[in-house]
């Protein structure tokens, strides 16, 4: 079932991956500071970054059979794997802990926290993620091993990772923005507000058809009529494009940068369109100025945008390729967020 995975490559141990219904295993042993701990591999293992099966490898980091190494500490995955949810951690990343010999009776990784009522656990850094319920349990002892910025709900981004999977800051009695932890590795800290922006952007991708008029600071809303085009949109619920920026802006980082485009590129700082960076509004024009603006995106990096236009196939709401050089964008992007 693993035999193409870097688990356990060249071992002839048998490993099984189990569904975990935490908090079902024991409480990991309190522990007042991090003590490493020399343990021998006994089986080849590769880290991941999180302490679970499906979450990215990280090049470099694997450890051959024979060898001693440093344990850090160790977390509670979100899979039993071997017979043992618990996972070690050596240079900051990942190992299942059952490819090393001896026991599992390493200090706790993480920050104390507690979790006032009962909540679920959810798979990504986000509430339309896949959730599992039982996780969190009501005046729940838990350690937070990091923080990440997710989707924006009550003015914060900020989510946690314990025993396998994101709990959202408004879950936890203490730190409710981040602040003090540990970034997840490979994910932004909440701390960046251009990224709680996209985040907020990516929430809607796919979920709502183009509607002219359509979506505020709130969220998707009917359109109105008439569109250039002709299209009266008042019973369609989405967003038009400068309804999709509002929104993004205000959930990711609490701005209202206005509900049409030319609003937004005249109130916002002005930056060369060769300059841009992930968080900036491009927008385009039909005769290079201000006043023939008519489109609106958020540049996301790596030569990308997401938009809401009336797409002529595949989602209104979506993310795409992007270039300089395509037809009526301006030469200046707004910065809403410095």
């Amino acid at each position: 079932m693993w035999t193409s995975s870097p688990i356990g490559r060249g071992s002839a141990l048998a490993v099984a991956a189990v569904a975990l219904a935490a908090p079902a295993v024991a409480a990991l042993p309190a522990a007042a500071a991090e003590v490493n701990v020399n343990v021998q591999v006994q089986s080849q293992i590769t880290a991941h970054n999180l302490p679970y099966l499906d979450s990215p490898y990280v090049a470099g980091s694997t450890f051959k059979a024979g060898q001693t190494v440093s344990v850090e500490c160790q977390a509670q995955g979100r899979e039993a794997i071997g017979g043992t949810p618990v996972w070690y951690r050596v240079n900051h990343v990942y190992y299942p802990a059952y490819a090393f010999a001896g026991a599992t009776d390493k200090v706790p990784c993480g920050v104390a926290q507690v979790v006032p009522l009962a909540a679920n656990g959810y798979t990504s850094p986000s509430f339309e993620s896949p959730a599992k319920s039982g996780v969190f349990v009501t005046n729940d002892n838990i350690k937070i091993l990091c923080t990440a910025a997710g989707q924006a709900v009550d003015g914060s981004n900020a989510w946690f990772f314990a025993r396998g999977y994101w709990l959202h800051s408004s879950r936890i009695s203490q730190n409710p923005n981040g602040n003090g932890y540990s970034t997840c590795w490979g994910y932004t800290h909440p701390g960046d507000k251009a990224a709680a922006v996209l985040a907020a952007a990516r929430n809607m991708l796919g979920k709502y058809p183009y509607s002219w008029g359509g979506g505020n600071q709130n969220g998707p809303t009917k359109g109105i009529c008439c569109s250039p085009g002709g299209h009266d949109d008042s019973n369609v619920v989405g967003f038009d494009c400068s309804g999709l920026t509002q929104y993004a802006f205000y959930q990711g980082a609490r701005l209202n940068i206005g509900g049409d485009s030319r609003t937004q590129y005249n109130t916002g700082y002005k930056v060369p369109l060769s300059q841009r960076k992930a968080g900036d509004l491009v927008f385009y024009s039909d005769d290079g100025s201000a006043s023939g603006i008519y489109h609106v995106g958020i540049y996301t990096g790596n030569g990308r945008i997401i938009e809401a236009t009336r797409a002529g196939s595949g989602p209104d709401v979506r993310e795409r390729t992007f270039s300089s050089g395509e037809s009526d964008v301006l030469g200046s992007v707004v910065r809403p967020v410095q």
